[in-house]
């Protein structure tokens, strides 16, 4: 049977700082035949608001410098390499996980809310064999799985976790068990959900920038930003530049505010225009009248 390969480079993230993690690419090896397959050429962990795991495409500034290893958000769980003293700072992984299930989503989530990073190598592979069937019974009782998502939610997504729930009602009424200790570790290691310290920031105001994820400074300028409700549009300061998404990559930046495309308009669910009206008014009184396009 194919073993597992780990090349040169896969710990060196790791001794550069100990808080990161390295996971490799893991490719499939036929439980019938032990064909082995290598994988696509890597993509980024993510998950859907089910908890499934998925795939996302490699920025495009990550494909430029393959194969170095490339930030991911999610690891698909099992098959990674973490220093021993970074592991038991984020508390290993809780003992109150039940059997298997959401343990991938816990440690990524501490890893990158507690002051870590997470890459994948892709000169680093492993074969995996998935099997058909599981050859013995499943050792856990009731629905072990929901109740590893609420945990993991109620912990650590904030109110993030109103999205899984919109999409299994039923996970509200799981009993977690106990959590305290979790949020208490949280707490300690002063843990915070990304967006709440991530904001859209503009290095570059030429047109076609890219839009990046920069420490909110509260200082407006590169990070202000203005929903227009009429045109629904998202426009950068007093300057005449708005948001605009590549469909092909799906990414985000600047362009010259243009009504016509489709590609500059964003529906926002709810925009609470009391709020809106504060912040014209307050800006006007700093910086002079703001004109929409």
């Amino acid at each position: 049977m194919q073993k597992p390969l780990c090349f040169l480079n896969f710990y060196e993230p790791i001794a550069l700082d100990y808080r990161t993690v390295v996971c490799p690419f893991i490719d499939v090896i036929a439980y019938d035949t032990f064909e082995y397959r290598a994988q696509d050429e890597g993509a980024r962990g993510a998950f859907d608001w089910e908890f499934f795991y998925k795939r996302l495409p490699i920025l495009p500034k990550d494909e430029k410098n393959m194969p170095e290893p490339f930030e991911s958000p999610v690891m698909a769980g099992g098959l990674f390499a973490i220093s021993r003293k970074f592991f038991w700072e984020l508390g290993g992984y809780d003992p109150g996980l039940d059997i298997w299930g959401g343990e991938q989503y816990e440690l990524s989530f501490k890893i990158w809310q507690c002051g870590g990073r997470m890459v994948d190598a892709p000169c680093s592979r492993v074969g995996h064999i998935y099997r058909k069937f599981a050859p013995f019974p499943n050792p856990g009782h009731g629905d072990f799985v929901g109740k590893n998502y609420r945990r993991v939610a109620e912990v650590w997504m904030d109110e993030y976790a109103q999205f899984l729930y919109a999409r299994r009602p039923h996970y509200r009424n799981i009993d977690p068990g106990d959590i305290s200790e979790q949020k208490a570790l949280r707490q300690r290691l002063q843990c915070k959900v990304s967006s709440r310290n991530m904001c859209w920031d503009l290095p570059e105001t030429a047109s076609e920038s890219p839009i990046k994820l920069f420490s909110c400074h509260l200082g407006g300028g590169n990070q202000l930003w203005k929903y227009l409700t009429e045109t629904k549009q998202i426009k950068h300061g007093s300057g005449e530049h708005c948001i605009e998404w590549r469909p092909t990559t799906r990414d985000l930046f600047i362009n010259t505010c243009d009504l016509a495309r489709e590609t500059q308009r964003w529906t926002v669910d709810f925009v609470d225009k009391e709020m809106m009206a504060k912040w014209t008014l307050a800006k006007t009184r700093v910086t002079g009248p703001i004109e929409d396009p």
